[in-house]
């Protein structure tokens, strides 16, 4: 049969991280593996194992009648109770128990936001470079994607009110360790950001996937916690932290806000695996949580410094990294006229080395787009200098 699917969902924004993996995995050379920069996800090897040994099995000992159940809407009790003091020391203040709802993961947060607020034809605001999958959300709900563009320290302000002025229903920002970037948005900058929301009546989504992963530098204010008038909606979640198929998180906003999200949640996903929220509110109410963070960001950071270091050394001059203060990526810029996503291919087919082409994340793909996105979280230490000395061996082929 052939199907007539909706003009947004045939047209959505395809991720190139796939299909790069994938030419790297066809073209495996005998005694090579695979070392990809080019993947979304968190490092398999460091807390994985203690959630499933301890805390899954500790939900499952205790043997409560309704585990494997549905769960309410909004969430299990105890791990609402518990992510309300996590979003506390995080500055947010939560006082009201019907302000935070639990979610799967941010991504959820994203859907449930956009299909609350936003009709067909509205505009949505994203950063540019933003996260894909954001992007192909507001595309799938029928809206006017418009983007502006970074500097070094978050948003162009001036632009951002542009958009705003003009109407809008959305801003959608990630402003720690931005994914793909890097940036993060300075504190005077989401101020700004916050009372231009007010003043032209726009929702915030702060989505801080990567709030917690900090490696240098001291924590800044979250957006939300400007919000006096409720224009911010907050998403965190604990994919990046433990693993992503835990698929928990959280969103804090308006109470009405979240009443109306947890009835559309009833229609959709319905609820957060039960037992896997019983065993992340054992894991918090132990302390166990704040423990794996620093050890986390301990591991982490030694392997981003490693990256950077390694491209500094291995990199041509004419190559361009940011430094991040934290979060998964690092965001390499290579010289005008670069083709990044045939030179991404390369390094896939050539050296087992998939990398994510750069204009992927943006909301018109830009031929002229020549930066890419690597992973400095997901392989080993030996990996990373190994893989970052036979890509800067490829640049210095291409520009010879």
């Amino acid at each position: 049969m052939e199907f007539s699917f909706r003009y947004e969902l045939a047209n959505a924004k395809k991720a190139a991280m796939g299909e790069i993996y994938n030419l790297a995995k066809e073209n495996l050379k005998p005694g090579n593996k695979i070392i990809n920069f080019a993947s979304g996800h968190p490092a398999t090897d460091i807390f994985q194992d203690k959630f499933i040994k301890k805390y899954l099995n500790l939900a499952l000992e205790e043997g409560e009648k309704d585990i494997l159940q549905y769960g309410p809407h909004i969430g299990y009790e105890p791990l609402r109770k518990q992510f309300i003091k996590f979003a506390n020391t995080k500055g947010l203040n939560v006082k009201s128990f019907d302000d935070l709802m639990i979610t799967y993961g941010n991504v959820e947060g994203i859907y449930l936001t956009t299909n609350l607020l936003v009709n067909k034809g509205d505009r949505v605001i994203v950063e540019e470079p933003s996260y894909v999958n954001a992007i192909k959300a507001f595309e799938l709900s029928g809206a006017e994607v418009v983007s502006v563009p970074q500097e070094n320290d978050g948003v162009n302000i001036e632009l951002l009110e542009q958009q705003m002025k003009n109407g809008a229903k959305i801003f959608y920002t990630i402003p720690n360790f931005s994914n793909p970037s890097g940036i993060t948005m300075s504190e005077e900058k989401r101020n700004l950001v916050y009372d231009l929301a007010v003043k032209y009546n726009v929702i915030v989504l702060e989505d801080n996937a990567y709030g917690d992963l900090r490696y240098r530098g001291k924590r800044l204010k979250n957006i939300k916690e400007y919000d006096q008038t409720g224009h911010v909606v907050y998403l965190c979640s604990m994919s990046k932290l433990i693993a992503p198929a835990v698929r928990t998180g959280f969103m804090v906003a308006d109470e009405q806000m979240i009443y109306k999200a947890s009835g559309l949640k009833a229609v959709s996903t319905n609820g957060v695996t039960t037992i896997i929220q019983k065993a992340l509110a054992k894991m918090f109410d132990e302390n166990d949580m704040y423990y794996e963070i620093q050890k986390i960001c301990d591991i982490y950071s030694g392997k981003m410094y490693l990256m950077e270091s390694s491209m500094d050394k291995y990199f041509p001059a004419s190559v361009v990294h940011s430094r991040p203060d934290g979060g998964m990526y690092i965001w390499v810029t290579m010289p005008q006229g670069t083709n990044v996503e045939k030179f991404c291919r390369e390094s896939a087919i050539r050296l087992n080395i998939p990398i994510t082409p750069g204009n992927g994340f943006c909301v018109k793909e830009h031929d002229e787009c020549t930066s890419m996105r690597f992973n400095f979280v997901k392989e080993s230490l030996p990996d990373i200098e190994k893989g970052i000395k036979l890509v800067g061996g490829l640049m210095e082929r291409w520009q010879g």
